[in-house]
């Protein structure tokens, strides 16, 4: 009675609840299975993982690019401005059309990506060992293009703990199967390139798994909303109004990611160049992506969920009341500076401890700490693209994510020839600095948010500090 009584007054936060609860359990296992296959499989085979899945979120966001947040903003607009009925049915109808684009685009993305494998693996990767984990993994591109559009259709729904479920069943299913191949049937084998096909054998099932779970629940919801059997909704040029949301974030996605896969094949190249052997270039990708960046990431768990939840309510709330939508910036802004400089400065001051605390060694401690310096920055980047895609200003993101990208792959080109790890550890600092001040002034520009820069920003990083410098000297 008492969570229904909350849900209904506050959903908002009882869908930020659900889904920070959710992603911290899948946030814990995927840390706890990241540790178990750090020890199996050493951190050349993570930086082997890591180069496989740069190709895969490639192929991953050509086929589901803009599509979840399409749904959700587009569907929520009109759950707002109509009755119940016509509501439902209209966002029903914008789902429809979403997956048949999703899937065709999935399909085109699927075969492109099975014949296409052996040329990756050979002439960019440099790598034959991994063209089979990529054919794997191009099977799983129709159920995370169809997932993506009904996770969109669940959050304007406000029905989050169906994708919060969705996620930790797919990284239960997911873990099950990798554990399961590489404890029983691989054993005995130190053979990289045959664990990391067990990895992403688990990871497609997992995948699959999620997106059955997913259909399963939409029927139920389906079954239960009465209102919207009825009545038959037409929405003048459907497909159109679906692409006009999704093509200029989709643009961004396709253009970044492109980018950021040239950036993820020729960096194990530029360490090669500085001078490490190919082996040593891939553990030191794998440390810094496959392990570092994960570890700094792992409280964005609490943001990234009240980002999620806050994408429909505020395309809601811009299409009625801007400065309701204004004030809802405001107060996400100021909490999420505090959150991120607080975290920023724990991995500063113990970075050490966190390496050994995640992957019982302390190889990744070095990179923590240098990527703590700019967490808070990071974690406000995301945040500021979230919220700025979630009141149209998609192809304001598009532009900074180029302009980013272009920035980063200059400097790869330049820096790590010459300093290594260390030329790429500036470059990410340099990157994520330029990319939030790009965001965060077109944010404060469009909504006029108020920042409270001295409760928000300077207070928390002195008291961060103080506190941090304390507790080393104790110890």
């Amino acid at each position: 009675m008492a969570k229904s009584k909350f849900k209904n007054r506050s959903p908002l936060a009882y869908g930020a609840v659900i889904l920070t609860a959710f992603t911290l359990i899948c946030r814990f296992l995927g840390m706890a299975f990241r540790m178990y296959l750090t020890t199996r499989i050493g951190s050349e085979g993570i930086g082997l993982y890591q180069l496989i899945m740069s190709v895969y979120t490639l192929f991953a966001t050509l086929s589901t690019a803009g599509f979840t947040i399409a749904v959700s903003r587009l569907a929520a607009e009109r759950l707002a401005v109509t009755d119940e009925a016509k509501g439902n049915a209209s966002a029903r109808k914008i789902f429809k059309v979403s997956s048949v684009i999703s899937l065709t685009i999935a399909t085109v993305m699927m075969i492109i990506m099975v014949v296409s494998a052996q040329s990756v693996a050979e002439l960019l990767l440099k790598d034959t060992r991994v063209t089979v984990p990529l054919r794997v993994l191009a099977l799983t591109m129709p159920f995370i293009a169809l997932s993506s559009c009904l996770k969109g259709y669940f959050l304007a729904k406000r029905n989050m703990w169906m994708n919060a479920s969705a996620m930790l069943f797919e990284q239960i299913v997911k873990i099950a199967v990798i554990m399961c191949f590489i404890g029983i049937y691989m054993s005995n084998t130190n053979d990289i390139g045959r664990l990391c096909m067990a990895v992403v054998g688990g990871a497609t099932l997992g995948e699959v798994a999620s997106y059955i779970y997913l259909l399963i629940m939409y029927y139920i919801v389906k079954c239960k909303d009465k209102t919207a059997k009825e009545i038959k909704i037409v929405i003048d040029n459907p497909i159109k109004t679906v692409l006009s949301v999704t093509l200029p974030i989709a643009a961004s996605a396709y253009v970044t990611n492109f980018l950021h896969t040239g950036e993820n094949i020729i960096i194990p190249m530029g360490f090669v160049s500085y001078g490490s052997e190919y082996s040593k270039a891939l553990a030191d990708f794998g440390i810094i992506r496959g392990m570092a960046i994960p570890a700094l990431f792992f409280p964005f768990a609490f943001l990234s969920s009240l980002v999620a939840v806050l994408i429909p309510e505020i395309s809601r709330e811009n299409s009625v009341d801007k400065y309701a939508a204004n004030n809802r910036i405001t107060k996400v802004m100021n909490l999420s500076f505090i959150f991120s400089i607080i975290s920023g400065a724990i991995f500063f001051f113990f970075s050490s401890k966190i390496s050994y605390l995640f992957y019982h060694t302390e190889e990744a401690a070095f990179a923590i700490k240098m990527l703590a310096t700019v967490t808070p920055l990071m974690y406000m980047e995301t945040i500021c693209d979230g919220l700025l895609k979630g009141i149209g200003q998609q192809m304001a993101t598009l532009r900074y994510n180029i302009y980013n990208s272009i920035l980063r792959i200059i400097a790869i080109m330049i820096l790590i020839p010459k300093f290594g790890v260390i030329g790429y550890l500036i470059i990410l600092i340099i990157s994520n600095t330029f990319s939030f001040f790009l965001m965060y002034c077109k944010l404060k520009k469009i909504t006029e948010f108020k920042q409270r820069y001295l409760t928000s920003i300077i207070i928390p990083l002195i008291i961060s500090v103080i506190t941090g410098i304390f507790i080393i000297i104790l110890h």
